[in-house]
């Protein structure tokens, strides 16, 4: 069989860019009659057992190598080889820049040889150049949502995969809007759809101009909140399983979660927006509120003192409200504890990480929530299970860093195209 010439795709090139050459006969795929299938068996065996990072390269082939890839039986042969394979790659990303305090990468079924925030950085400057692209979103699928200043446009993407959709802007959408997120709806770890959300508050009501990849359109849709807030932290939504998640403070300046469906189902149409009290508010804490994700769940993380001991507590947001997971007091929580939490650790919910730093060093902490260990990693480096803690620039971002919020980016298992 003769050997197909590897196509002149600068994409490629990028996706491939530190990897080893692959020895494998690139071949479409004949038409035979009674052996294409069979064949089409045989290739999808062989490619179910290469990193995520080739497929991507073999599916820019030809056609018929991009239908076999993005089947449904190769995604469901590929994740049966590699069920016990359940990481992924995945950063802690600094909301509203791409600053990257964490990165786990190279230990997975992607075999990447650097961490999402360089795929981040080498896809904006590749894709928008001087055009001012900036990240305000990230999710737990593989999608960032991307806004462009100088043309007021936005863009989903993928930037391992190097999909881009352009979402066009609404007519004088961001002279009244915020911007709040991206939600999607998954089934099976493929997303299905997803919708651009943006927020105007007025006195009494909010309004969310909505773009959605089902439409291809902006809607408007304005709602009345059944309770009084006298702020909202817009800046630091979290996306997760169809809904926006975030911070807002009632008239007691007590702080709350809210929690919005975009993607209701059934007879929860009417309940599509929920406020939860946070667990603590008669106790003592130590850091800001914040949420984070863990296993397809909201976290909440915070250094209580309870019976005058601190306490790091970790609770799990539920149907019927906060439920505490763990409990603990080590050495390092009640001993004049200086670091700040990063979140937990998207798939092993018994490792939580903290960050602390300045001019002079960084470290990085992780605990063990189930038997109380921890380990502080105090330079630059790249452990066994793919762990590395990305260094930090200069005074003015570790300060920035120490006063953000931190969203966890995270690669599904598979990769299939996101909707145009």
């Amino acid at each position: 069989m003769p050997l197909m010439e590897k196509p002149d795709n600068r994409e490629m090139d990028l996706l491939t860019d530190g990897l080893p050459p692959i020895p494998i006969l690139l071949t479409k795929i004949p038409k035979i009659s009674g052996t294409e299938s069979l064949l089409e068996d045989l290739y999808a065996i062989i490619l179910a057992k290469l990193p995520l990072t080739s497929i991507i390269t073999f599916k820019r082939v030809c056609k018929q190598w991009k239908s076999l890839v993005e089947s449904p039986f190769c995604r469901d042969l590929y994740l049966s080889m590699h069920q016990n394979s359940y990481y992924s790659s995945w950063s802690f990303m600094c909301r509203g820049c791409e600053t990257e305090t964490m990165a786990h990468y190279g230990s997975d079924n992607w075999c990447l040889t650097r961490s999402l925030g360089s795929y981040i950085s080498s896809f904006l400057a590749e894709k928008f150049e001087n055009r001012e692209g900036r990240v305000v979103a990230y999710t737990d699928v593989g999608l960032i949502l991307i806004y462009v200043v100088t043309n007021q446009s936005f863009y989903v993407a993928n930037p391992v995969s190097r999909q881009c959709v352009e979402i066009l802007p609404h007519n004088h959408a961001m002279e009244r809007f915020w911007i709040l997120g991206i939600v999607t709806r998954t089934e099976d770890e493929v997303v299905l759809g997803y919708k651009v959300v943006l927020l105007e508050k007025k006195k009494n009501f909010t309004s969310f101009l909505i773009y959605s990849s089902e439409t291809g359109s902006w809607s408007l849709e304005t709602v009345s909140f059944p309770f009084t807030f006298i702020a909202q932290e817009f800046n630091n939504p979290i996306s997760l399983n169809g809904k926006l998640h975030w911070l807002a403070h009632n008239p007691e300046y007590k702080d709350f979660l809210v929690s919005f469906d975009f993607y209701p189902s059934g007879d929860k149409g009417s309940d599509r927006c929920r406020v939860t009290p946070f667990p603590d508010l008669d106790k003592t804490t130590k850091f800001k509120r914040a949420c984070t994700t863990c296993q397809g769940f909201l976290m909440y993380i915070n250094i209580v003192s309870v019976a005058e001991v601190d306490k790091l507590c970790v609770w799990r947001l539920k149907s019927e409200g906060w439920q505490l997971v763990s409990e603990i007091s080590t050495d390092i929580v009640t001993a004049g504890f200086d670091y700040i939490p990063l979140g937990m650790n998207p798939f092993d919910d018994k490792l939580v990480y903290f960050w602390r730093g300045n001019m002079e060093g960084q470290d990085l902490l992780s605990i063990n929530l189930h038997i109380g260990e921890f380990m502080v990693h105090e330079e630059l480096e790249r452990s066994s299970d793919g762990r590395v803690l990305s260094s930090v620039g200069g005074p003015r971002e570790i300060e920035y860093i120490k006063e953000t919020f931190y969203s966890s980016f995270v690669l599904p298992r598979w990769l299939h195209p996101f909707p145009n």
